[in-house]
């Protein structure tokens, strides 16, 4: 007679029907095995809601993961990553203890609401734009001509940067999320993100001793100037929290914006729901990061022996907390492939990681993709023009390759 634990299958991030639909596969690990040893990703995978939300608070876990990168990289190929390895080591979501709450209070001081209020127009200005564009073109690559444009132009904005920077700001947030997030990570991948980083490093290098000097109402002039008592961060860390801002900031927030469209355009419910109301285009936009999302999941390593639901798991096991699990836990959100913008417990959603490591600029996405879906869906009929996606090769971010579509003036 077989039993549930026969029917437990292993997973491959790696595998295109996963990256298409990660729900069906974790869903089966939630009810069978929601503490499971995998093989093929070399440790351990957290499926259920009320494990998740424990794994981002639990102290026992280390965000501590520079080395996950390399990996299986030979030592010669690890000497020619100094770029990688700072950056992997100082950045504060790869941080825990004094080191992590010291650099996110500094962080905190200079990204917060204010930031956001601050670049609130400029948006709505970089929208309107763009939305020209779409009008001009019609029929185009969502995924390129948008969600590579809209959050890099405003993250320029942030750092105050001329134009010219703003496709090396993409390259860095590409170049990492192609490394750090690959199914499979290459030596090719690495080499490239070190290029990436070091250039980056390059501009805000230049940048950093004139806002110190001279500075504005930029987020590389509050960086500089954030003061926690005697506390500031050194050169590296500075350059290593830039750069996880870019990341953030741009990568994410692309993916983003495709995947909502797609759930947007493709339900009626939802577009007049938006037309008519748009006032609730913030809690549209929230209730879709918990389904479908964008971030699957997040990592951390065991810092000592622990034992979760009577799972042994060893100091320096690998921990995948898979978001895409717990925010379609039916234990906790009823219907969860439904979208309900009127759920009422959406706070309960792991969309930007609870806890001490919540994202810092999540309110800056949700307000480029407020301001977005406000204004495009009020101005413009949307079709999608494929059926069939392309997903990226990534095992942190659902998001397309490519996005057809066609926007028609109303």
């Amino acid at each position: 007679m077989s039993t549930v634990l026969d029917e437990i299958r292993d997973v491959s991030f790696a595998d295109p029907a996963f990256l298409a639909d990660p729900w069906g596969p974790l869903g089966r690990l939630r009810e069978a095995a929601p503490i499971f040893r995998s093989e093929k990703q070399g440790g351990w995978i957290l499926s259920r809601h009320d494990d998740v939300r424990a794994a981002y608070a639990d102290r026992r876990l280390s965000a501590a993961r520079g080395d996950q990168l390399f990996r299986g990289m030979p030592a010669e190929l690890r000497s020619k990553l100094e770029a990688v390895r700072k950056f992997s080591t100082l950045n504060v979501n790869r941080l825990d203890g004094e080191d992590h709450t010291r650099i996110r209070v500094l962080m905190l001081k200079a990204f917060n609401s204010a930031t956001t209020r601050k670049v609130e127009g400029f948006i709505g200005d970089v929208v309107d734009d763009l939305l020209d564009q779409c009008e001009r073109e019609g029929e185009f690559d969502f995924a390129r001509k948008v969600g590579a444009v809209l959050p890099t132009r405003v993250m320029q904005r942030l750092f105050d940067l001329p134009d010219e920077y703003r496709p090396l700001l993409f390259e860095l947030a590409s170049g990492f999320t192609a490394a750090s997030s690959a199914a499979t990570v290459t030596a090719e991948l690495l080499l490239q993100l070190d290029r990436s980083i070091r250039k980056m490093n390059d501009v805000f290098n230049e940048f950093i001793p004139l806002r110190e000097r001279n500075p504005g109402d930029d987020l590389i002039s509050t960086m500089v100037h954030a003061r926690d008592g005697l506390n500031r961060l050194n050169n590296d860390e500075m350059l290593a929290q830039l750069q996880g801002m870019v990341v953030a900031g741009a990568e994410t927030t692309a993916h983003t914006l495709g995947t909502q469209l797609v759930r947007i355009a493709g339900s009626p419910d939802l577009r007049d729901r938006l037309r008519t109301d748009p006032s609730c285009a913030f809690a549209m936009t929230t209730e879709l990061l918990r389904y479908p999302g964008t971030v699957k999941c997040m990592t951390r390593y065991a810092a000592e022996d622990i034992e979760l639901r009577g799972q042994s798991i060893a100091k320096g096991d690998l921990l995948w907390i898979m978001n895409a699990a717990a925010n379609t836990d039916p234990s906790v959100f009823e219907d969860p492939f439904t979208t309900n913008i009127d759920r009422p417990n959406m706070n309960q959603s792991m969309a930007f990681g609870p806890g001490l490591h919540l994202c810092v600029g999540h309110m800056l996405a949700r307000t480029e993709l407020t301001q977005f879906f406000t204004r495009a869906f009020t101005r413009f009929d949307i079709e999608i023009l494929q059926k069939e996606f392309e997903m990226a090769p990534s095992y942190i971010f659902y998001g397309y390759q490519a996005l057809n579509v066609r926007f028609t003036r109303r």
